[in-house]
């Protein structure tokens, strides 16, 4: 048997064959599925609403101005109730302070100084301006 040959196939398992590739989908039928679609019932805008809102203040401190005092000298007086002319202090009451403030001018008025037995009034109204008017 001279022309008899032997042929050998190498054998291949089924776990090294590559997984077969997926199939693909074909196409929806439904040109609109997927899509994003605004419909509306009239043809009104839409309108979103928006709201913004602010604020601050601004406050400055309040100036003086001018303000008018009264000189006086007040004396000790003695648990007697008699007054010692010797020891006395001379003071300014004021009758009347002008401020700056925010809003414009604003005036303070104050109750004047009474003279008694023990308190002398030297001047009155004295206007005193401030440094920086």
């Amino acid at each position: 048997m001279a022309g008899l040959e032997v042929v050998v196939r190498p054998m291949i398992f089924p776990g090294i064959r590559p997984a077969p590739r997926p199939s693909v989908v074909p196409a929806e039928a439904d040109p609109e599925k997927g899509l994003v679609v605004i419909r509306g019932a009239s043809g009104k805008t839409i309108d979103l609403p928006y709201s913004f809102s602010a604020s601050f203040t601004v406050t400055y401190a309040p100036k003086e101005k001018q303000r008018k005092v009264d000189l006086a000298r007040v004396y000790q007086k003695t648990p007697q109730g008699e007054v010692n002319r010797d020891n006395y202090v001379d003071i300014e009451a004021a009758n009347r302070i002008t401020m700056q403030q925010t809003g414009g001018k604003v005036d303070y008025l104050y109750q004047p100084i009474q003279a008694s037995d023990n308190v002398e009034i030297l001047r009155k109204n004295i206007v005193k301006q401030a440094k920086d008017s």
